[in-house]
C-alpha cells in the first residue's frame, strides 16, 4: 500500500488498510519516512480501541529479562519501542543513546564460528505478541524501519540438522504465518491442538534469561530456567 498518509488517516483509508491485512496477513506500508511515533501508535490501536498497552506492559523494567537490553522506550509514547544497531544524536524524544542489535551468540547454546560470522547469520530467537502478564497486547503489531542496512546481504543458517539455508538482508524479520502451520498438520493434531490449553511461565522472558537455545524455536533446558 503506498502513500497513506498516517499522520491523518481517513476511515476510508484506514478500512483499505484494515482490509487488507486480514486478507494478506502482513502488508507493507510504502513511503512512510518520517512518520511520528504517535501516528504509529493510533494506527495499531485503531485495530484495537480497547487496548492501549505495549504487549509487556512494565516488565521490560526488569533488568533479568532478556528484551531488557535490546529496547529503548519512545519516551513520549511509551507503547513505541525502538531496536536498532549503533549510536544516535536523537530521535523522538531519546538524546544520545545507543542501540546494540542482538546477536544469537548471546544465548543461543552453540554459535557460528567466528571466521564465519560476518557473512552468515541465524534467526535471533522468535517471538509473538501475546497476552501474558495479565495484558491485552493489541491484535495488530506495527513496525516501522526508520533505517535499514544497505549494501551486503548474508546466508541465513537454520543449523537444525538440515542443511537449509537463506539469502537475506541485514536486519531480517521474518514472518510465520500459524494458520499455514495449523493447515500442515494432519486430521490428529489439528484435533489435538484444538483442544489444548497452554499454560505459560510466569513472565516467561524473565523466566527464560539464563536458558541458552538451540536454534530459533526451541529453549535448550539446562536446569537454568528461573523456578
Amino acid at each position: 500500500i503506498t502513500n497513506a498518509d498516517l499522520e491523518n488517516l481517513s476511515d476510508n483509508d484506514f478500512e483499505v488498510i484494515r482490509n487488507a491485512l486480514y486478507n494478506s496477513h502482513v502488508i507493507v506500508l510504502k513511503n512512510q519516512q518520517g512518520v511520528s511515533a504517535r501516528a504509529q501508535y493510533e494506527l495499531t490501536k485503531r485495530f484495537d480501541p480497547a487496548s492501549s498497552t505495549y504487549g509487556h506492559g512494565k516488565t521490560l523494567d526488569v533488568k533479568r529479562s532478556m528484551l531488557h537490553p535490546d529496547l529503548k522506550t519512545v519516551p513520549h509514547q511509551p507503547q513505541v519501542q525502538i531496536i536498532g544497531h549503533g549510536h544516535y544524536d536523537e530521535y523522538e524524544g531519546l538524546k544520545d543513546f545507543t542501540l546494540k542489535h542482538p546477536h544469537h551468540k548471546v544465548f543461543h547454546k552453540t554459535a557460528i564460528p567466528d571466521e564465519d560470522d560476518l557473512n552468515f547469520t541465524r534467526f535471533y530467537r522468535c517471538h509473538i505478541d501475546a497476552a501474558l502478564y495479565a495484558l491485552s497486547p493489541p491484535k495488530v503489531t506495527t513496525l516501522l524501519a526508520v533505517k535499514v542496512p544497505a549494501g551486503r546481504r548474508q546466508t541465513l543458517r537454520y543449523d537444525d540438522g538440515t542443511g537449509d539455508e537463506l539469502d537475506v538482508p541485514l536486519g531480517t524479520t521474518a514472518f510465520v504465518s500459524g494458520q499455514n502451520m495449523y493447515e500442515l498438520l494432519s486430521d490428529k493434531d489439528k484435533e489435538f491442538v484444538r483442544a489444548a490449553k497452554v499454560e505459560y511461565a510466569p513472565h516467561p522472558y524473565v523466566w527464560m534469561s539464563k536458558a541458552s537455545w538451540d536454534r530459533m524455536a526451541s529453549c535448550t533446558s539446562e536446569q537454568r530456567e528461573l523456578f
